[in-house]
C-alpha cells in the first residue's frame, strides 16, 4: 500500500492553496499537520521516503526493540551471580531478531500513520521532494500555494572528517540495524548516546566491540557519568579508547583499520566492521534555504 492509496483528501482550498505546508512526514511533521488540521487549517503534508520518519522506521522503535532482545540474553547470561540459579542464553538466529523488528516497525507504521491519516480530511499528503520558493513551495517541480510553512525534515548521520572515510564500507545507526549477520568485531567511532547504546547492544549479542572517541563517552554529560559508564562498559567486555586523534581509516585484510594518535603515540585499531556515530546533521540541503 502507498500513502496515496490510503490518504487522498479534499484538503486544498477553493483557490487550490493551503493554509499550511508541513515539509517532512516524520513524527514531528505528522503531529504538526494533525494539530493544525484540528485547529481548522487546510494542510499539505509533504513527505519524501518512508512515512513516519526516523523514530518508527530507523530510530527509536527498531533500536529499542533489538536492545531489549539482547538485554534478555544479557540477563540470562548474568543470572548465575545469584546462588542456586543456572541459565543458558545466547543468540540462536540474529536474522530472526531483525525480521521480528521489521515486522513490528511495519505494523506500527501502518497503525500510527497509514491508518490514521485518512481520518483528517483537511490534510493532503503530497509525496515528493519539497523546495521553498518566493511564492510558496515546489513539490516535484509543481508549485503549491501556501500561507505558512513548517520545516520538519529531521536529520541524518553526520560523517566525521577522517581521511579515507569515503573509501570504507561504514555502517550508520540505520544500516547497523539491518545487518542479518553479526560481525566478529565492531569498531564504533563516536561515544554519544547512539554509539553507546548500539555498541552495548552488539557487545551483548556476542560481538567484540571497541568504542573510539576523541574525548570521552557521553561528552555532553557530567564527567562522573562518563567515568561510571566507561567502568561499566569495561566490565561488560567493551573496549573504550578515549582521547584519540583520528589520522586515517582504510580497508584492511580483516576489515577496516583506524589509524589514531593516542597520547602522542601512533596506534592502529582494527575490526571487521566500523559503525559511525559521530552525530547528526539536518536534512535541509535541497530545500533552497540559502537562496
Amino acid at each position: 500500500m502507498t500513502v496515496g492509496d490510503c490518504c487522498a483528501s479534499d484538503a486544498p482550498k477553493a483557490n487550490g492553496g493551503y493554509d499550511l505546508a508541513v515539509i517532512g512526514a516524520g513524527s514531528a511533521g505528522f503531529s504538526a499537520a494533525i494539530a493544525a488540521a484540528e485547529l481548522g487549517a487546510n494542510v499539505a503534508l509533504v513527505g519524501h521516503g518512508m512515512i513516519g520518519g526516523t523514530c518508527v522506521n530507523v530510530g527509536c522503535v527498531p533500536s529499542k526493540t533489538m536492545i531489549r532482545a539482547v538485554e534478555a540474553v544479557h540477563h540470562a547470561e548474568t543470572a548465575s551471580r545469584f546462588a542456586g540459579i543456572r541459565t543458558d542464553g545466547g543468540i540462536a538466529d540474529w536474522a530472526a531478531v531483525v525480521r521480528q523488528k521489521d515486522e513490528l516497525v511495519s505494523s506500527l507504521r501502518q497503525a500510527k500513520y497509514f491508518d490514521l491519516l485518512p481520518s483528517y480530511n483537511t490534510v493532503a499528503y503530497r509525496e515528493g521532494r519539497a523546495r521553498l520558493t518566493n511564492d510558496g513551495v515546489m513539490v516535484n517541480g509543481e508549485p503549491i500555494k501556501v500561507g505558512k510553512v513548517i520545516i520538519a525534515t529531521g536529520a541524518a548521520a553526520a560523517m566525521p572528517s577522517i581521511p579515507g572515510i569515503e573509501n570504507v564500507p561504514y555502517l550508520t545507526s540505520t544500516t547497523a540495524l539491518e545487518l542479518e549477520k553479526l560481525p566478529k568485531s565492531l569498531l564504533v567511532i563516536g561515544g554519544g548516546y547512539i554509539g553507546c547504546e548500539l555498541g552495548q547492544m552488539f557487545a551483548r549479542a556476542g560481538v567484540k566491540v571497541t568504542i573510539a572517541v576523541r574525548r570521552r563517552l557521553l561528552p555532553d554529560a557530567e564527567p562522573e557519568i562518563s567515568t561510571a559508564l566507561t567502568k561499566y562498559f569495561t566490565e561488560e567486555g567493551i573496549a573504550v579508547r578515549e582521547g584519540l586523534s583520528y589520522r586515517e581509516i582504510q580497508q584492511a585484510p580483516m576489515g577496516i583499520a583506524l589509524l589514531v594518535s593516542a597520547h602522542g603515540r601512533a596506534e592502529t585499531i582494527t575490526a571487521e566492521r566500523v559503525l559511525i556515530t559521530t552525530g547528526r546533521r539536518p536534512n535541509t540541503d535541497d530545500l533552497g534555504l540559502a537562496e
